[in-house]
């Protein structure tokens, strides 16, 4: 089967694998429907970092339908309708055993520390799966663990619905936080990103936002998804107001500097967002809800032989894309 794997950092290959198979008895086989390339992803392809192994099939954000079921698995059967928990986690560090999987000490993800989701089929562990209506499309679907970010990153503020809420970027995960919130009731929105095309993006879904460049004035609540510096340092103490809260969801790839002072002048709150915890099947339930009023997330559905044409467009400084999906199968579809 067709495959895009990584071998080292900015070397990510197509390739035939051999097809996957059942090694334990609580693995299922699945085929895979999409799967979406994540801000983390980049952060892999561009240094290397978190891989365990190589060369890997990369890829942790999926949708799918059960092939093949382990002898000891009871909770699916073949032809399920299924989305994939991307963690790995060990199962028996204090945070595990307290079923915090997402601060297990030897935390991974699939697609870095075993095969991943970029292919026509991934084997899983049971426990990794959870169950999606057939009447959610793949690429839909597929938005399922970002989601479950996003909701992880609500999760830690106390949503003010009638304050002011600023969400620093317009990719994938700050798009999905602003729908969540306006799921909720969250009148107050304004998103700030760089990007035109990803303001014009959200702003054909949402005329009720404030969508911009820049922000202007003071927010009782920020999130912060760009893993940019100069947000951090510049444009963050500015927006909030005293007394504010900040939720840091983005990665960021060097260390920054910032005035510890502001937070005790100020009494911000300042919390991160460290994948999910709980929040998967609550995701789930949204898009099987809410599923429409998440198509503007995807920007691109390309077979997963152009994989590095999806990476490089991501990566390049227009960001001209939101969520690119990709599929098993070489059908050709709209960008």
């Amino acid at each position: 089967m067709l495959a895009a794997r990584i071998y080292r950092a900015k070397d990510l290959r197509v390739e035939e694998v051999p097809q996957p198979q059942i090694q334990s008895e609580d693995q299922i086989r699945v085929q895979v429907s999409a799967a979406g390339i994540c801000g983390s992803d980049l952060h892999v392809y561009q240094t290397g970092a978190y891989l365990t192994r190589t060369p890997v099939t990369m890829g942790h954000e999926f949708s799918g339908r059960v092939v093949e079921i382990g002898k000891q698995v009871r909770s699916f059967q073949i032809g399920d309708h299924v989305v994939g928990d991307s963690r790995v986690w060990c199962g028996s560090c204090d945070y595990c055993v307290e079923k915090h999987y997402n601060f297990c000490e030897s935390l991974g993800f699939l697609g870095e520390v075993c095969e991943g989701a970029f292919s026509e089929e991934i084997m899983v562990p049971s426990c990794n799966l959870i169950k999606i209506d057939a009447g959610v499309p793949g690429h839909i679907a597929a938005l399922a663990e970002p989601l479950a970010v996003a909701l992880h990153a609500i999760s830690q503020s106390n949503v003010p619905h009638d304050g002011k809420i600023l969400i620093f970027g317009a990719g994938p995960i700050g798009a999905l936080i602003h729908e969540a919130l306006r799921i909720q009731g969250c009148h107050d929105l304004t998103v700030a990103d760089i990007s035109g095309y990803r303001r014009q993006c959200l702003q054909a879904l949402s005329t009720d936002s404030r969508i911009t460049d820049e922000p202007h004035g003071t927010f009782d609540l920020v999130f912060e998804t760009t893993g940019a510096i100069p947000v951090l340092q510049k444009l963050l103490p500015k927006s909030l107001r005293k007394g504010g809260q900040a939720i840091l969801v983005g990665l960021f790839a060097q260390e920054s500097l910032f005035n510890f002072t502001d937070i005790v002048e100020q009494e911000w709150t300042i919390k991160g967002c460290a994948c999910f915890d709980t929040e998967l099947p609550k995701a789930v339930d949204l898009l099987e809800k809410h599923g429409a009023g998440f198509e503007h997330v995807v920007s691109h559905r390309l077979p997963v032989s152009k994989a590095q044409e999806g990476f490089d467009l991501l990566l390049s400084p227009e960001k001209a894309a939101m969520k690119i999906i990709l599929e098993p199968r070489d059908n050709e579809h709209p960008d």
